[in-house]
């Protein structure tokens, strides 16, 4: 697989996992500003901005650990764009990361990965 194969692999099972506990999607890959989320959904009240890292082996560390500031500035102005275009500017909202192995399909979630 190449990269854009791993990435959406990656993207297709941590939706399937989030959906599983009821999350609901609301977006896939939102680009605004020259950034992009890669899944936005309800999670109940509230609105989650999710950051998908996929690897298929440990050579390039822990998903998480590509989540750097500057990734995570990117997001938010995404975030901020896709909250002022729909008038959700009250909404409560929340930033999570999600590993996935590609190699044994397990998701690691982490709600709550950054904030504002």
């Amino acid at each position: 697989m190449n990269r854009r194969e791993c990435g959406a692999r990656g993207e297709t099972l941590a939706l399937a996992y989030l959906q599983k506990r009821g999350y609901a999607l609301v977006a896939k890959n939102y680009r605004a500003l020259r950034c992009e989320v890669d899944l936005i959904l309800r999670d109940g009240e509230t609105l989650v901005f999710a950051e998908v890292k996929a690897r298929a082996s440990s050579a390039y560390g822990l998903g998480r650990e590509a989540v750097t500031p500057a990734k995570q500035r990117n997001i938010i102005k995404a975030a901020e764009v896709y909250l002022a275009a729909h008038s959700l500017a009250e909404a409560c909202v929340r930033f999570d990361v999600l590993e996935v192995d590609l190699v044994t399909g397990f998701v690691t979630h982490i709600p709550g990965a950054f904030t504002l």
